[in-house]
């Protein structure tokens, strides 16, 4: 009898330290592969115009293809991109610029319009001088208005990155 009861222990053990290794990776792989809350332009981060480039972090790693956008045409855009917003300042012009993280070959457009439907106004693939990332200067924008930045890495890839917006002296 004591040794069927060691028996059903090490059976049990072993099963117990199955589930919880499987628990553990099923955990894992859902983190990795979460969804950024900018995945789709009507939940963009805002960023704020400064005089001066303060970059924030961002990353599109478990981000999807947002339908319904036209396709920005420039830095192998196929998909996984994630969405940023800036309200154009009073002098109507802006200077976008990203710089790399794990991400080092970018793609920026620039849009204009309610989330819901957009206009495609700029795009760029390798501008800045941060190396291979996107950087896009834009005059005459109507102040007061929203623009949508969507970003992504050339040619599909993920990774992390930071962008900025700069509203210049006029």
């Amino acid at each position: 009898m004591k040794a069927l009861n060691k028996r059903i222990g090490a059976v049990l053990s072993s099963s117990v330290r199955s589930i919880l290794f499987i628990s553990v990776a099923l955990i894992s792989v859902n983190v990795a592969f979460a969804q950024p809350s900018n995945d789709n332009p009507c939940n963009a981060t805002p960023l704020t115009a400064g005089t001066l480039c303060t970059y924030t972090a961002g990353t599109n790693v478990g981000s999807t293809n947002t339908a319904g956008v036209p396709a920005p045409g420039c830095a192998s855009y196929v998909g996984q991109d994630v969405w940023f917003s800036v309200v154009v300042p009073a002098g109507g012009a802006l200077n976008f610029d990203s710089n790399t993280g794990s991400m080092t070959d970018g793609g920026m457009a620039i849009y204009s319009g309610a989330c819901t439907s957009l206009t495609l106004l700029a795009c760029n693939d390798d501008s800045s001088p941060n190396g291979l990332m996107p950087y896009i200067a834009l005059t005459g924008q109507i102040p007061g208005t929203t623009l949508y930045i969507r970003f992504w890495d050339y040619g599909g890839g993920t990774g992390t990155f930071s962008i900025c917006v700069v509203a210049p002296p006029p």
